[in-house]
């Protein structure tokens, strides 16, 4: 989970050199496709579960957050947030942590789960959803390469 091998960075290149081949905005950083939402071959979701299985967007994300009841829970001996929406169903989303690197880092107190959503200006970033006791919000701030967990969603 570095630049070095993230997949859309074939140079190898760490940080401040790093060239992308896919999903670019910046012009001084590789060929610009202003693609700024994954397609359904580079989705995650939907090439390990198959069928209309996807990575949710970031809107989806914003609905979860605006439209949900969250509570920091403990479920089969695993910590996270029970978001319960207005219909009465539920999902749980374990504080699974993030790697960096080889690093694990968080595991049971935070939560980072990605969208399929990148940020418009910034090619370096996705957007995400981010939790740990108390406090959920989305951000397009991380790194692109970092280890998140997914939340598939299906129509």
């Amino acid at each position: 989970y570095t630049w070095e091998n993230y997949r859309f960075n074939p140079s190898g290149d760490s940080y401040y050199k790093v060239k992308f081949s896919k999903y670019n905005t910046q012009s001084d950083r590789g060929t610009v496709d202003d693609k700024t939402t994954l397609e359904m071959i580079d989705d995650i979701a939907r090439q390990k579960w198959g069928g209309s299985w996807r990575m949710p967007t970031l809107d989806e994300i914003k609905e979860l957050l605006n439209e949900c009841t969250w509570e920091w829970t403990t479920l089969s001996g695993v910590n996270g947030q029970l978001l319960t929406g207005p219909n009465g169903n539920s999902i749980f989303l374990p504080a699974a942590g993030l790697r960096d690197g080889t690093d694990l880092s968080d595991r049971g107190s935070s939560g980072f789960y990605w969208s399929a959503t990148l940020d418009e200006s910034y090619s370096f970033y996705a957007y995400s959803l981010y939790f740990f006791n108390g406090y959920s919000y989305w951000s397009n701030w991380d790194r692109r390469y970092n280890g998140f967990a997914v939340r598939p969603v299906t129509e």
